[in-house]
């Protein structure tokens, strides 16, 4: 069983809710770039992107740490197959694909990727990038982190 425990970040100063805004329109771009991809074949009638297609068309490209890059093409991935199971399974519901431009998604690290020092987390943001450090005091077993930030 996983438990999960949410924080609130009521103490960030103005630079660090910035970067975390920022994080979150990054990781929408790569929704967006996935959703692109994949109404394009649509229409189209090619053959649908695959996990690997997705993954190296999104590698490199945006202020992400590879993994929350990856985390987020597997998201998107698992949202087409499902609205494909329902759209066979349950055609009055009329399931639309996703079509539509996000402004934010919630990016998430892997377990390997966070690193918990003594009364921070420290968030990997990629190559180059200075990694988003949040004062929080996460438990010693804890695992992925999802961040979360409301856009008002």
């Amino acid at each position: 069983m996983k438990t999960v425990k949410i924080y609130q970040l009521n103490h960030l100063s103005l630079r660090q809710f910035q970067r975390c805004k920022a994080a979150q329109v990054e990781a929408a771009q790569v929704w967006n770039a996935c959703m692109e991809a994949h109404k394009a074949a649509r229409l189209t009638h090619a053959q649908w992107p695959s996990r690997d297609a997705l993954q190296k068309a999104t590698k490199g490209r945006f202020a992400l740490h590879s993994q929350s890059v990856q985390m987020i093409v597997a998201v998107f991935l698992a949202n087409i197959e499902t609205t494909h199971q329902l759209r066979q399974s349950h055609p009055h519901m009329q399931m639309k694909y996703p079509w539509r431009t996000k402004r934010f998604f919630p990016v998430k690290w892997a377990s390997q990727a966070v690193c918990k020092e003594r009364g921070r987390v420290v968030l990997p943001m990629g190559r180059g990038r200075p990694s988003l450090v949040l004062p929080i005091e996460l438990p010693e077993n804890s695992g992925a982190c999802t961040l979360v930030v409301s856009p008002d």
